[in-house]
């Protein structure tokens, strides 16, 4: 059952209740102003649910449930997994012009919202790239739900949330490696995975990378990931972790790893 009682604290009623009609009225999206006055245009043909990304965001702070996972001034984020655009907003607001993010979204209609958002906010530190994050280079299908933020390269984790697989995307595949060289960059202070059930198999195929990171905050799947063997590989190669359990969803964990000086 959607929390309209919090979505109404994010968002004011307002706004609730706006996004509540012209859903019901058939209007194909809307654009809401978010509690730290960014703008995002939402699709509405994936509301309800994503109202609660917005919530996972912007009201639980499921990213930032620890200090040191805030992005601060001067930054360069990489938000692997971007959807509409909250996290990355989130973000941009907190690196200020001195800092970068980097987003990937490798769903042309999410891609496309991503894109019109970021024009709206007049975003000039925001590059938006088309990839999807994997183990190694090349093709692969994304597997896509109604709900666009749950489309996995693995064709049965959609179906695992959703019991569903609606659209087949061929997209560019690129490994860690690739996309560090690609944004040409030595030092990378904060990288945030949300990739759908890939988290252990692009982590542990990117070990020599991992030396560019400072920080990484990675939404973790259950079904698909063991939290004690990512635990470890992270901090086998140099990393401290912290760990939250997302107490409403049972199949979801928060971690943050960070580069031991």
């Amino acid at each position: 059952m959607m929390p309209w009682n919090e979505i109404v604290r994010m968002l004011g009623s307002f706004q609730a209740m706006k996004v509540t009609l012209l859903e019901a009225m058939g209007f194909d999206e809307t654009i809401l102003r978010l509690p730290d006055g960014m703008r995002i245009i939402i699709d509405l043909s994936q509301a309800p649910s994503v109202l609660d990304n917005l919530l996972h965001v912007y009201y639980h702070m499921d990213y930032a449930f620890t200090p040191e996972a805030l992005p601060k001034p001067g930054w360069r984020v990489i938000d692997v997994g971007a959807y509409l655009g909250a996290f990355t907003l989130w973000s941009v607001r907190r690196v200020g012009q001195g800092g970068e993010v980097i987003a990937l979204e490798p769903h042309p209609a999410s891609r496309a919202f991503l894109e019109r958002t970021i024009k709206l906010n007049n975003l000039y530190n925001v590059r938006i790239l088309p990839y999807a994050l994997s183990a190694h280079d090349g093709k692969g299908i994304l597997y896509s739900p109604r709900y666009r933020a749950l489309a996995s390269l693995k064709r049965d984790h959609p179906e695992y949330f959703c019991g569903e697989v609606l659209e087949e995307y061929e997209v560019e595949c690129v490994s860690l490696r690739t996309l560090l060289n690609m944004v040409e960059c030595d030092e990378i202070d904060l990288l945030k995975l949300d990739i759908e059930g890939l988290e252990y198999d692009v982590l542990k195929h990117s070990i020599s990378e991992l030396s560019s990171i400072r920080r990484i905050l990675v939404e973790v799947h259950l079904n698909a990931c063991s939290i004690p063997k990512l635990d470890k590989l992270l901090k086998d190669n140099g990393f401290e972790t912290i760990i939250k359990f997302d107490t409403r969803a049972e199949n979801q964990a928060f971690m943050l790893a960070t580069r031991k000086s």
